[in-house]
């Protein structure tokens, strides 16, 4: 015959053992630091010219990695620019950056802390619109 699983008898542990309560005065003691705070020093920008939809997949990587992307699109057709920019508006979405234009066909994708200012970018801005 077969015996009613049991989370606690998989795992080896008890009932008894997670209501300790030196554990939990341990749990209290110890330092909660967050991973994100160690990435700020490390930011860079990646420049990519591609060419084909499967570049996608390394400046999505940049991307996730925390890095900033210039992408120039003047050696992509139209449709391989538009498939590109929608999917990395997907991975923009999901880290919760932010997509610039810089010129005509060379956008900036950033994650949320890299901010973007300046005279230029108002120009820009004002000439594409």
């Amino acid at each position: 015959m077969t015996s009613k699983f049991s989370f606690s008898k998989f795992f080896g542990t008890d009932d008894e053992d997670l209501s300790n309560p030196n554990d939990q005065e341990m749990a209290s003691n110890q330092k909660i630091v967050s991973i994100s705070d160690n990435k700020k020093g490390d930011s860079k920008i990646a420049v990519f010219e591609p060419r084909i939809y499967t570049d996608v997949k390394t400046i999505a990587k940049k991307l996730i990695d925390n890095s900033a992307v210039i992408i120039n699109f003047d050696s992509a057709d139209d449709k391989t620019t538009k498939r590109i920019i929608d999917f990395l508006n997907g991975v923009i979405f999901t880290i919760d950056g932010r997509i610039e234009r810089i010129s005509e066909m060379v956008f900036l994708f950033s994650p949320h802390s890299y901010a973007v200012d300046g005279e230029f970018k108002k120009k820009i801005n004002r000439r594409l619109n």
